[in-house]
């Protein structure tokens, strides 16, 4: 019997009776998915000016909504007047003869509403030939306005919409609409745009005192329809302070406050923002919401110029289970996808914690658009590039790809002007699964020859098909390996191309233990009784830049001991200079996983007869799922 043989039977019968299969759909596995393209497509049209701040779709025609007044067909040479509203064929990118409603000052949203009609709020006071303020209702085929929708006087912005329903949520500065009094947030009758007593809540406050209006700048509801987020210039929700983010459940009869508070956007930034707050949106499962942020630098714990994600479950003080930094610069737009979270601002760059307006070690270019790892909020290499001008306003999704509104007039290297939408046909990516059981088990020492040098790794893993080490000479590489023959070894560096990241090719240099688990790299450093963690990013090879703490010494596991280990969706195991093998359960946090539970031996010279001391991986079938 081979040694690997040996040291795998051995294992999985010493763990038979004390290791279950985990159900595929739990949460050990990563999804695979596939980007947009990173090439416009073309056939869309020409907005010639101003900015275009929200897009929709209704059946085959886009609607957007802005600052404009000129704009021409895509491949056209006339130049049309269209003051703030136009609609356009998907296809074709022929705008709308038909379409024509011109409201007189700003449109801040444009939202899908029932029977071909779209939903339309911002500054104005008439549209189409009617005396609405700040909030209409449109049919999109001849863009006459629905007469029997009035939502009356409201007497500032309309800032953003949804339909739930019968029921219409609106947004804004204002202080009055629907024929009642109620601040920065309402529920109107979509039908007649009546209000509707269902959110009562008071709204109040000011991020900083005295500075802005009390406004909701942007709202979202989960794909339940359970909850809505809502973010913008205020400091309490029902007289509980909720400082620029609140969160309601919505119960059947009327809104109340969720059990889901965070006071991440307490503290202020730069003295130019006096609410630094952009988006916000809700996973399309519903797990999860992303906000993106302004505001200026702050270093690697502040919440300006960031992108979060918050988990959707309660918690009376929720903190991020990831933050994306730029550095610097504003994030004016997102939108989560299954595949990626797409953002987009004026920022150069992501994975920049310790910049400050400039790259920081570990930085990598993102100009103007990126597309974020939902695990982790790390880059994938998806890198099409805008000109940034102020930023992108929204995003729209729909089952052509991407849609994008900005701006600026260059976008992948093309030039689409203010509009552009990426094709669904870009780079994809595996799942990843963290192993259910540890087979086939590879120590270091007896695996196949013609390998790396195992003398000089401290820890080491498999994600499907390649094999990653950490060496002591500070690199990270990967390989294929099949259970028998090594491919080529190339260094993981995507970190190091602007300002080399040195912190991770120190924690390299003296780590005695490395794994994989649902986004992140768990690591021990030599004579540390600390387990920490670094996010990775396999598809793009970016490490992040924060070296961070999963958990310390616990009853049974002390990380200084550690000469490697591994992990599966349930246990963590670890060798010990002694060469005896011990096992602890794993457990999933919001923010990282920990060790829990009573320790036990299951292997060592002692009890199976071999030395597992050195560096520990997991085969790829377990790395796939398989089990062993």
């Amino acid at each position: 019997m081979s040694t690997l043989i040996r040291l795998v039977a051995v294992w999985c019968s010493a763990l038979s009776v004390v290791l279950t299969a985990v159900p595929a759909a739990d949460a050990g596995i990563e999804p695979g998915g596939r980007l947009v393209t990173a090439v416009p497509a073309a056939g869309t049209p020409s907005i010639l000016d101003g900015q275009v701040l929200s897009v929709v779709q209704v059946g085959r025609t886009v609607v957007v909504g802005g600052t404009f007044t000129r704009a021409r067909d895509a491949g056209g040479t006339t130049t049309l007047r269209r003051h703030g509203l136009l609609a356009f064929d998907a296809v074709t990118g022929r705008i709308s003869a038909t379409f024509h409603p011109d409201p007189n000052r700003a449109v801040l949203v444009v939202r899908a509403g029932p029977a071909g009609t779209v939903y339309v709020g911002g500054d104005f006071t008439s549209i189409g030939g009617q005396h609405r303020r700040r909030l209409a209702q449109l049919v999109v085929g001849n863009g006459r306005v629905v007469r029997r929708f009035n939502a009356g006087r409201i007497d500032d912005s309309v800032r953003d919409l949804r339909l739930q329903g019968g029921r219409l949520w609106v947004a804004g500065s204002f202080t009055s609409i629907g024929g009642r009094n109620q601040r920065a947030l309402a529920t109107l009758k979509a039908r007649t745009g009546v209000a509707r007593k269902y959110f009562r809540l008071a709204v109040r406050g000011r991020q900083r005192a005295g500075l802005g209006t009390t406004t909701v700048v942007k709202i979202e509801i989960s794909p339940n329809q359970r909850r809505l987020v809502a973010i913008g210039n205020f400091r309490s929700l029902q007289h509980v302070r909720n400082p620029q983010l609140f969160v309601v459940d919505l119960g059947r009869r009327k809104a109340r406050p969720a059990p889901l508070r965070t006071r991440f956007y307490a503290p202020n930034c730069s003295w130019h923002y006096y609410s630094y707050i952009r988006d916000v949106d809700f996973a399309p499962d519903g797990s999860y919401f992303v906000v993106a942020a302004s505001g200026g630098p702050s270093g690697a714990s502040g919440p300006c110029d960031t992108v979060a994600r918050f988990e959707n479950r309660p918690a009376a003080n929720a903190v991020p289970s990831w933050v994306a930094r730029t550095g610097g610069d504003t994030i004016t737009a997102l939108e989560a996808t299954p595949s990626a979270v797409y953002v987009g601002g004026h920022q150069r760059w992501f994975n920049n914690s310790f910049g400050s307006n400039s790259a920081g070690p570990g930085a990598v270019r993102r100009d103007g658009l990126a597309a974020l790892s939902p695990s982790n909020g790390l880059p994938f290499s998806w890198d099409p590039g805008r000109t940034k001008g102020v930023g992108v306003f929204d995003f729209l999704v729909t089952t052509a790809g991407l849609w994008v509104a900005s701006d600026t007039e260059r976008i992948g290297g093309q030039e689409r002007d203010r509009i552009a939408r990426f094709g669904t046909g870009g780079t994809s990516y595996p799942s990843l699964a963290t192993p259910v059981r540890p087979g086939p088990l590879y120590r270091g020492a007896t695996a196949p020859a013609g390998g790396p040098d195992w003398a000089s790794v401290g820890g080491a893993f498999m994600l499907g098909s390649q094999l990653y080490t950490g060496s002591r000479d500070g690199t990270f590489t990967r390989r294929s390996f099949d259970g028998t023959t090594y491919g080529p070894a190339s260094e993981v560096a995507t970190a190091d191309a602007i300002v080399p990241l040195a912190s991770w090719h120190d924690d390299l240099a003296v780590m005695t233990g490395m794994f994989y688990d649902r986004g992140r790299l768990y690591f021990t450093r030599s004579g540390s009784s600390l387990l920490y963690y670094r996010y990775f990013n396999p598809e793009s090879g970016i490490v992040g830049t924060e070296r961070r703490v999963a958990s310390g010494r616990v009853p049974g596991f002390d990380p200084a001991s550690v000469r490697g280990m591994f992990a599966t969706r349930t246990t963590l195991s670890w060798a010990t200079p002694d060469g005896v093998l011990h096992r602890i359960g794993w457990q999933q946090t919001a923010a990282a996983a920990v060790p829990v539970g009573r320790a036990v031996v299951v292997g060592g010279p002692g009890v199976d007869g071999v030395d597992w001391a050195g560096a520990l991986f997991v085969g790829q079938g377990a790395a796939a799922g398989q089990g062993g």
